[in-house]
């Protein structure tokens, strides 16, 4: 059930990519072919790629500050549906709106942000989106030693995982996840 989060999502492309990899979880592995998104360094894919390779999640938000930017990511996200790129289970939104905003933007329903900011954009949204223990903002507390911007509630439960894409959250441990490729641009691994 997680709802995704695209901070500064241009042209809707991730969230695009994001959303075509959703199945309905009743749906085999073999109801679609996700073998030509693997990553798999010999070229092989093996059944517990293709798992990884798609998820379940249906919500996905994007937030643009640009009208001009969200109303073509929202053409976008429209013609991805016209040509069933996105799934009819999955809801895709775009907001135009400073992210930065916290009246126009309500983060609380995020358990997935996906930042694709320069350092200074991550240093001025990092207090919005993981705010460090104790600090409120309903969202838990950080678990910098999980290593990949996960907050976690009072139970110790993953509440928000937060992906930075180009560059980290400056003084904290990360994982380094790699290798994802985009259909939009031959030859990238994400």
């Amino acid at each position: 059930e997680d709802v995704v989060f695209d901070v500064g999502c241009g042209d809707g492309r991730v969230l695009i990519q994001m959303a075509s990899r959703s199945v309905v979880p009743a749906e085999s592995d073999t109801a679609r072919d996700f073998s030509s998104r693997s990553c798999a360094a010999d070229g092989e894919t093996t059944a517990g790629q293709r798992q990884q390779d798609h998820h379940y999640c249906r919500q996905f938000v994007g937030i643009e500050i640009s009208e001009e930017r969200a109303a073509e990511a929202r053409r976008n996200v429209q013609a991805a549906r016209e040509t069933e790129e996105v799934p009819s289970h999955v809801q895709i939104d775009i907001i135009c709106a400073n992210a930065l905003d916290t009246e126009a933007i309500d983060y609380s329903r995020a358990t997935v942000i996906f930042l694709y900011l320069v350092p200074r954009g991550l240093r001025l949204i990092r207090p919005i989106v993981w705010p460090e223990v104790g600090a409120g903002g309903g969202a838990g507390g950080a678990d910098a030693s999980e290593g990949s911007g996960r907050l976690r509630n009072g139970d110790g439960k993953v509440t928000r995982r937060i992906i930075t894409y180009m560059s980290p959250f400056e003084g904290v441990d990360h994982q380094r996840k790699e290798c994802c490729e985009v259909d939009h641009q031959s030859g990238a691994a994400w």
